[in-house]
């Protein structure tokens, strides 16, 4: 499928994302942040870009810019390969840093509703992951939001917050202005705070009726290893799918470990190897093959990528090249 075109044009906004490689946790301290925050302001100097709101969490970036130039391309370009080259200098590191190509929306100007909006969604995503208690949410330290209530002296001088105060009605930059906005933030993270309180209890109500368990996980795992060494919890012949799928992962579970120890990889060296390299192949396909677990599940656990991979696993295992049908024996023999 074709990439859709990024549009730009001069003074265009956009609300960009991105995500580390396989989901892996980019910001790992506080220094990790800071050579982000720095590259964001060499940016300013160098395309011109203005920089609205940003939030960092563990594992994804969220930033609302502008292009005055319209040359967003040019300048992601530039940002996100500095960073990711002092990123893997400072941690020894080498290759992608992030997953794939970096999401942009393209943000209206004409109705400031639509901006205001994309900043709050912004500033919010530490309340949204429960990273804030109500009324704390400047003490997440990831974010542009507590520069929003400094004094100009005391926020970087790129960080354009005018147009985000005049958005939410406000005017000027001045300590009240400041002050209503943290008010006006405070009331949408409470807001946030009871709708993920409201949503938590309705699903807990609606699976009430749902599943084969009411416990903890600890409970469910003991329950599913005595079940699973049992002749007559075949899970083919289970009749609910939700302890079909527990003893399945559980019986998938072992044999991934049982093939990693067959050649002799631990989970962090798997996940290193392509995720079309034989050995993951010949794992993927024998999950599949033997045990009824989804290919989301083994594509997950392989780190294969896209479920895809999976698919074209199975055509392995069942056809492998000559070499590959003898260790595919010697695995199966191991794994009993």
């Amino acid at each position: 499928m074709a990439r859709p075109l990024r549009v730009e044009y001069a003074g265009a906004r956009y609300h960009l994302m991105g995500r580390g490689n396989q989901f892996r946790d980019i910001f790992q301290s506080q220094e990790d942040a800071d050579l982000f925050i720095r590259c964001l302001g060499e940016l300013c100097d160098r395309n011109g870009t203005m920089v609205h709101a940003w939030c960092l969490m563990s594992n994804h970036y969220h930033l609302l810019l502008e292009t005055p130039r319209g040359d967003l391309v040019d300048a992601m370009k530039w940002f996100l390969g500095t960073f990711t080259q002092r990123y893997n200098a400072r941690h020894h590191l080498a290759g992608h840093l992030f997953q794939g190509r970096y999401k942009g929306k393209i943000v209206e100007n004409a109705d400031p509703s639509y901006f205001r909006r994309v900043s709050e969604y912004i500033h919010l995503n530490p309340a949204a992951a429960q990273l804030t208690r109500p009324g704390n949410l400047a003490a997440y330290p990831w974010s542009s939001y507590p520069f929003y209530l400094a004094a100009p002296a005391q926020r970087p001088p790129w960080l354009a917050v005018g147009d985000v105060l005049r958005a939410t009605g406000l005017s000027g930059d001045s300590p009240s202005a400041r002050k209503a906005y943290a008010s006006y933030m405070e009331m949408k993270h409470a807001m946030v705070a009871r709708k993920l309180m409201e949503t938590r209890e309705q699903t807990d109500w609606d699976k009430m009726e749902q599943g084969w368990i009411h416990g903890s996980r600890e409970f469910r795992k003991r329950l599913v290893e005595n079940l699973a060494a049992e002749r007559q919890t075949n899970p083919r012949r289970l009749v609910d799918l939700e302890q079909k799928r527990d003893i399945s992962q559980e019986a998938a579970e072992a044999v991934f470990k049982r093939c990693l120890k067959h050649f002799r990889l631990d989970e962090a060296a798997l996940r290193e190897i392509p995720k079309s390299d034989p050995i993951k192949l010949l794992m993927a396909g024998l999950l599949r093959r033997h045990y009824p677990v989804g290919v989301a599940w083994i594509a997950e656990k392989l780190a294969m990528g896209h479920y895809t991979t999976v698919c074209r696993a199975m055509r392995f295992y069942d056809k492998p090249p000559e070499a590959w049908t003898r260790e595919k024996q010697r695995i199966l023999k191991f794994i009993g």
